[in-house]
């Protein structure tokens, strides 16, 4: 029988708020048994109200999909000992303190790898496990806008903008997955594990690099441009006569089939919007064009043309509609799950899709400390010293 692809991987999750939440969920998804340590007062997003489930907070319950919850107080004495037997027999551990604050505890990579050569150790942080700015804690905001991903966001019109979602702790996340599945394949030949050091800061500059490789060619800023693009035309949003759709006709051929569908050849005929770089230098009157022909139908009737003339466009949603949207259904993306006390609740589910392995079925996230007993059993009967977490809750 096919089992997920991360089966029998035991991952120790230390982490709270986004980014190492986000990547944890992520390996849980693929199958792995992912063990939260909380402390007493829960992860941060547990108060992040509302919206929420009871007394689940909807951030939490959407980061935190099919793990299992243990409470501890990494103060206490009892259950740091606990803690750390379960970090002997892990696979994967990961954590996003800042830099210095596991090795205090006595559960740095150099401590614990010392006794699990194996471990697969990865550290998020703001700024790297060394360096002048290591000890700064990391905040995507903060982050976006010392990297410049802030600046390239918006329109040039308005003041820079922060990128929605927290994309820089998604990113940030993805990277850490990314880090721990290359360290475990390698483990696989050398027997050792790695420390995986993911800085929100190096995510950021690696993720506009497209960008920034002008930036070292020219040592000239880019213009913000919104929602144009540097390199092609027409790519942006236009009024139809009911919402505001996008398209993206990046090379002649598609701004060709695309002034087809519009029944507006004229376009391209017009020496100004023969190349995209003649369409780049006119970008305005271009897009003025467009807009007066767009107006006058609503906007299924262009996607719905524009799709079958094979040029990129699509209907600017808002996120109600986008939950419910078609592509959203037919991909599966929305589970229900059972939550004690409110039936079957839907949520997100995971993006990746493999043909032959399956993912993990869709499972709620923890209530705090609600596999506290569970887990200690479990380590006790394989001969593991760990003990009861004395801070333990009961599943709520």
């Amino acid at each position: 029988m096919n089992v997920p692809p991360l089966d029998g991987i035991t991952v120790l999750d230390f982490t709270r708020v986004l980014s190492g939440p986000y990547l944890t969920q992520l390996l849980a998804d693929l199958g792995a048994d992912v063990i939260k340590i909380e402390s007493p007062q829960g992860d941060d997003t547990r108060a992040y109200h509302p919206p929420g489930l009871g007394g689940e907070a909807a951030n939490y319950m959407g980061l935190n999909r099919g793990k299992k919850s243990v409470v501890a107080d990494l103060k206490n004495e009892r259950d740091l000992e606990s803690v750390t037997d379960f970090a002997k027999a892990a696979d994967v551990l990961v954590e996003n303190f800042r830099p210095g604050t596991m090795e205090r505890l006595g559960l740095g990579y150099e401590q614990l790898s010392a006794v699990n050569p194996g471990l697969v150790y990865c550290s998020i942080s703001g700024y790297g496990q060394t360096g002048t700015y290591s000890k700064l804690a990391g905040y995507d905001p903060i982050v976006q806008a010392e990297t410049g991903f802030m600046y390239l966001t918006g329109d040039s019109s308005q003041p820079p903008t922060r990128a929605g979602g927290s994309l820089i702790d998604v990113l940030a996340g993805t990277h850490g997955g990314m880090g721990i599945l290359s360290a475990l394949h390698a483990r696989a030949s050398t027997g050792r594990g790695d420390h995986v050091d993911i800085s929100l800061y190096n995510t950021a500059m690696s993720a506009a690099s497209f960008v920034y490789q002008g930036v070292l060619l020219t040592g000239e800023n880019p213009p913000r441009l919104g929602n144009t693009s540097f390199f092609m035309c027409p790519n942006g949003l236009f009024q139809c006569s009911d919402g505001v759709i996008m398209i993206s006709a990046g090379n002649d051929r598609l701004f060709t089939r695309m002034c087809e569908a519009m029944q507006a050849q004229g376009l391209s005929d017009d020496p100004r919007f023969r190349s995209n770089r003649s369409r780049l230098d006119h970008v305005e009157e271009l897009s003025q064009a467009i807009n007066l022909v767009l107006v006058t139908k609503p906007r299924a009737y262009w996607i719905d043309r524009f799709r079958q003339a094979g040029v990129p466009a699509g209907a600017v949603r808002e996120p109600v509609e986008a939950v419910r949207a078609s592509e959203t259904m037919e991909a599966g993306l929305i589970n229900k799950v059972e939550y004690p006390g409110h039936g079957p609740v839907e949520v997100m589910g995971p993006a990746i899709r493999f043909a032959n392995a399956p993912m993990r079925p869709p499972e709620r996230a923890p209530f705090l400390g609600e596999h506290s007993q569970e887990i200690s059993s479990k380590y006790k009967s394989a001969g593991q010293s760990a003990t009861t977490p004395s801070s333990s809750n009961s599943a709520k």
